[in-house]
């Protein structure tokens, strides 16, 4: 038996994965890496092969080697090769149609979609509102509420404002149709059709999708799992004039989890306002964050009003209002003219329910609750994915909220992966529809906005046996 056998080209896969973990700053400097047997088992390579991976990282400077401790990330190492400056076509929509028409079919047991299923949701709550709306004279349910929104609802917000860090009145409110159109008018204020809008890498694919249909361009900047978009590499984008907008976001980050910390956000706005380049903060998640997680908004840290903050009911309380709000800054009055132009009034009675709800206590109440059901929740997603999945899977815990990241081992298929849990009656959101640029990696999106009951935690191993069964 040969004791030491001969590196073969599989050097080249460890290699490629270990600076891909290094140049997408999921390793920042300093970080040990895995020990050469550790990445030995997970490559299934012999310790040769994995050593011949590691000279070629160290021979180029990304890691050094300390003598009977192991392999570090070298300082600076993420920027070797300089930061890629180049902006793409973003063409995502077809994939991201095609998952949500499946997650739609109630033959799928859907655990790619990022919606608060009924469960969940305060049904209970929001009808003692209702019943009392319908008694009260002076509320015409009816009646049409034009745009910027009913005035006492954005009173609410203006309070629900302060707990993120943003004083604001009620005026600075625009009530919009939920999130997703409140992004969609905030890029359409303050960009061109050709622009490039600067965006973490992976993101919400309902960003792509309107980059892609309002003719834009994307521009990945590297985003860390502990502290958000690069800024080195943002900066370095942002004074060669490569950038138009920034789109971000920052708390549970979708679709990764993570929280920006408040010194960086305090960096990013100071870094968007030196360069005159404005900022969309997509912060629909802010209220399943546990109180003593809570980070400011990185509009709190705006003094020249180019941050437009968006947010949404729709994750926390009720998904089919559709009722969310931005906070547009200089961009106020643009936005409104675009409301009104376009006839996008919101549903009167919706607003008038979440104003009731607001005000009599309900909405800290729920959302108290949510968290804690959701963080028991995550625990058992944790515990499942660790003794179910494939060796080799990477897992880190959300910080909050319902959205899972899970990396399968490198070599997986996603497009069979997909297709065999299809069969299967699973329906989950594969990694290629969160990469602007198209890169198909082997991130999986898993959403547990319901109760984990044993049919989810059924299709939860249906998945991990197609992973396991969707190698190279």
């Amino acid at each position: 038996m040969d004791r030491n056998p001969k590196p073969d080209k599989r050097w080249h896969t460890v290699n490629a994965w270990l600076l891909r973990q290094i140049d997408s700053g999921e390793w920042p400097s300093g970080t040990q890496l895995p020990s050469v047997r550790e990445l030995a088992r997970l490559f299934d390579s012999s310790i040769a092969t994995v050593q011949r991976a590691l000279a070629e990282l160290e021979a180029n400077a990304y890691v050094q080697a300390t003598p009977r401790i192991g392999y570090f990330v070298a300082k600076g190492a993420a920027q070797v090769q300089g930061f890629d400056l180049a902006s793409v076509t973003v063409n995502v929509n077809h994939a991201v149609v095609a998952m949500l028409a499946q997650a739609a079919s109630n033959t799928a047991l859907s655990l790619s979609s990022a919606v608060l299923h009924d469960e969940l949701t305060p049904q209970v709550l929001l009808n003692k509102c209702l019943a009392t709306l319908a008694t009260k004279a002076d509320h015409p349910l009816a009646g049409l509420i034009a745009p910027p929104g009913l005035a006492s609802l954005r009173r609410r917000i203006a309070g629900l404002m302060l707990q993120r860090g943003v004083a604001c009145g009620p005026d600075d409110i625009l009530v919009t149709s939920g999130d997703t159109v409140a992004l969609e008018l905030a890029l359409e204020a303050v960009a061109r059709p050709g622009a490039t809008v600067a965006i973490e890498t992976p993101t919400y694919y309902g960003i792509l999708q309107t980059i892609e249909r309002l003719g834009m361009r994307a521009l990945p900047i590297r985003t860390h799992a502990d502290s958000g978009m690069d800024l080195e590499h943002l900066e370095w984008a942002l004074k060669r004039g490569k950038v138009d907008v920034v789109f971000l976001n920052p708390t549970l980050q979708n679709p990764r989890g993570f929280i920006m910390p408040d010194a960086a956000r305090a960096r990013l706005s100071q870094l968007a306002q030196a360069a005159d380049v404005p900022i969309i903060e997509d912060d629909i998640f802010f209220d399943l964050v546990d109180e003593a997680q809570r980070p400011k908004a990185i509009k709190h840290y705006d003094s020249t009003g180019q941050t437009i903050y968006c947010s949404s009911f729709s994750k926390t309380v009720a998904p089919g209002y559709r009722v969310g709000w931005c906070v547009a800054g200089r961009y106020r009055d643009a936005i409104l003219a675009q409301l009104f132009s376009r006839n996008l009034a919101v549903s009167s009675l919706a607003q008038r329910v979440l104003d009731e709800f607001i005000g009599r206590g309900y909405m800290e109440e729920h959302c108290a609750k949510l968290r804690g059901r959701l963080a028991a929740q995550a625990g058992m997603m944790e515990t499942l994915v660790r003794s179910v999945f494939p060796p080799g899977t990477r897992y880190v815990a959300p910080q909050g909220g319902f959205i899972h990241w899970i990396e399968l081992p490198e070599g997986t298929d996603m497009v069979a992966l997909q297709r065999l849990a299809a069969e299967r009656g699973c329906n989950v959101g594969a990694s290629g529809m969160f990469f602007a640029d198209g890169e198909c990696g082997t991130g999986l999106r898993v959403c547990l906005g319901r109760v984990i009951t044993p049919e989810v935690m059924g299709g939860l191993r249906v998945l991990a046996e197609c992973a396991a069964l969707s190698r190279f």
